[in-house]
């Protein structure tokens, strides 16, 4: 299934970043949670699963700290299918040889390959 935002279901838990107001990354440090400017060290969180929005509203009215949840680029969490461009979770993505291609991709293009290996009738 791609993760394509489809009005028959739920959308798919967004991951996102936490950012400050100076735009350094949320990440857990040795100790404590820190600040970084390295994006790659930044936590990901899950924004449903983990109640960000809530947590973020909470921070902000009890301690006045205000912080921004900032959506991970799909391109960075999902693969994208050679053949169709659809972005899908990486343990549906599939290698033929040549392209990574996406579960229906695949089934087509392995359909293919086998219609082009049988021998054809004088």
């Amino acid at each position: 299934m791609p993760l394509n935002i489809s009005r028959f279901g739920p959308s798919p838990d967004v991951k996102v970043f936490i950012q400050n107001s100076e735009g350094k990354f949320l990440a857990r440090g040795d100790q404590s949670w820190v600040f970084t400017e390295n994006r790659s060290a930044a936590t990901v969180f899950h924004y449903d699963g983990d109640r960000v929005a809530d947590q973020l509203e909470a921070l902000r009215q009890t301690q006045g700290i205000v912080l921004t949840a900032v959506p991970v680029p799909l391109q960075e969490i999902y693969e994208s299918c050679d053949r169709c461009h659809d972005f899908f979770m990486p343990s549906m993505i599939r290698f033929d040889g040549q392209h990574f291609l996406c579960p229906d991709c695949f089934s087509r293009a392995a359909r293919l390959t086998a219609a082009s290996r049988r021998p054809r009738k004088p």
